[in-house]
């Protein structure tokens, strides 16, 4: 028999299961968001990459034409503009940790697809992977969370 206070073992499943499902859809949620970045960020990262090269290929041919002097300063100055912007902007860096956090999300919801999962562990990997993918962008790609707290999962 139960006191009033004890939950039954049915009880306990569900908020479980609950719990399970939260995180999971949360999981879920911030793999497709890092997809989205992903994508959105390689089209940034490679346009700028691409685009310059272009301008800078278009320039050199451009100047070896008559009275082309004016489109070929265009276009190095585009090319210049682009370099400047994918330099400041870190496009390779935010596509890299969009990327890799994309896959960080695969393998927990991986785990979680397990006959047991173990959820506790499972949020902790999530919260690293939040605080990683932050660091990645803002910081030095290098840096990890993990390794400076001394704890590896």
């Amino acid at each position: 028999m139960f006191f009033s206070g004890d939950r039954t073992m049915s009880e306990n499943c569900e908020a479980v299961q609950t719990e399970k499902e939260r995180l999971e859809a949360s999981i879920k949620q911030w793999q497709q968001e890092r997809k989205r970045g992903q994508v959105f960020w390689s089209a940034v990262h490679h346009s700028a990459l691409f685009g310059s090269i272009i301008c800078s290929i278009a320039a050199g041919a451009v100047v070896q034409m008559d009275d082309q002097q004016m489109l070929a300063s265009a276009l190095t100055s585009i090319a210049a503009v682009l370099t400047g912007i994918a330099s400041y902007g870190r496009f390779d860096r935010k596509w890299r940790s969009n990327r890799l956090s994309r896959s960080e999300a695969d393998r927990m919801l991986v785990d979680m697809a397990s006959a047991k999962p173990n959820i506790d562990a499972i949020r902790e990997q999530y919260k690293l992977a939040i605080e990683k993918h932050d660091a990645e962008v803002v910081g030095d790609i290098d840096d990890d969370p993990r390794q400076q707290s001394g704890s590896m999962p």
